[in-house]
């Protein structure tokens, strides 16, 4: 599995950019970027939709293997889930707390997702 990382790095390279010039197209410091090559920051879904129109690749060419964004959580040991029992604590502050992460997450994925079809339809006008 190729890190998003390695894809980054092989990207810009064929595109000839040094890494400080790659980050002033994207608005982003060169150590901001830096840190997504050595897979030690995900840049979020915007940026790498910026980062494959900057490179001029599918955004898919770079979501492959890529993390969800909706991560799963690891609950062992929390108040949400019983520790002897598969049974999720519907009261639990942190349960909630999730959830309300869980779904602005969504709304961020929905608002990415709007700019993304807008894109496209302007793509296809621009064709003709």
């Amino acid at each position: 599995m190729t890190t998003l990382g390695t894809k980054l790095t092989r990207l810009r390279k064929n595109k000839g950019y040094s890494q400080q010039e790659l980050a002033d197209k994207l608005g982003v410091s060169q150590p901001a970027y830096h840190k997504w090559e050595t897979d030690d920051v995900k840049p979020d879904l915007e940026t790498l939709l910026k980062v494959s129109q900057v490179l001029e690749v599918d955004l898919n060419d770079l979501t492959d293997d890529y993390n969800s964004l909706i991560q799963n959580s690891q609950f062992k040991g929390s108040n949400i889930v019983g520790n002897h029992q598969p049974v999720i604590n519907m009261n639990s502050p942190e349960f909630m707390n999730q959830l309300l992460k869980n779904q602005e997450q969504i709304t961020q994925i929905l608002l990415i997702q709007n700019k993304l079809i807008e894109t496209f339809t302007e793509n296809i006008r621009n064709s003709k």
